[in-house]
């Protein structure tokens, strides 16, 4: 019964483990599909602006990245491991299934989208991201062409 624990331990380590052993490209093309699939998006377009809605919970706002490059919006976060002087003196851990963390979306923006006019709030978990739209510029009237009949 004493090797229970530790059983489990290497089962729910596994993953880590095989990621470990991959080469250093692999290894992070797999940690960012992690990361992409553990971060749900909505997109919605507004009026005059786009919103991107992501969930990442248990993040510090500290460790929350915004950017936008090349027109794309990157999104990531990171969850980072509790050192071993943060327990409490006299606690043991049974069980732990919250392990460090991350979070990454990348999104392209459509051409109406400023770059330059980017907002964020991140509230109980999820981060809200406002980036707004360029105003319209009124097109200039486009040819008409008329057909004149011949007699």
């Amino acid at each position: 019964m004493e090797t229970l624990p530790s059983d489990m331990r290497k089962v729910l380590n596994f993953p880590d483990e095989m990621e470990k052993m991959l080469q250093p490209p692999a290894r992070a093309y797999v940690k960012n599909a992690k990361a992409i699939f553990r971060t749900p998006a909505d997109v919605y377009e507004h009026p005059d602006s786009y919103s991107f809605v992501l969930d990442m919970p248990g993040l510090d706002v500290a460790n929350i990245k915004v950017k936008v490059e090349n027109g794309v919006l990157h999104v990531a976060g990171k969850k980072k491991k509790k050192k071993a002087g943060e327990e409490k003196e006299g606690v043991k851990a049974i069980r732990v299934e919250r392990r460090r963390s991350r979070y990454m979306r990348k999104f392209t923006l459509p051409q109406d989208a400023n770059p330059e006019e980017v907002n964020e709030s991140y509230k109980d978990g999820v981060l809200t991201v406002i980036v707004s739209k360029r105003p319209r510029q009124q097109e200039p009237s486009k040819p008409k062409t008329v057909i004149i009949p011949i007699s």
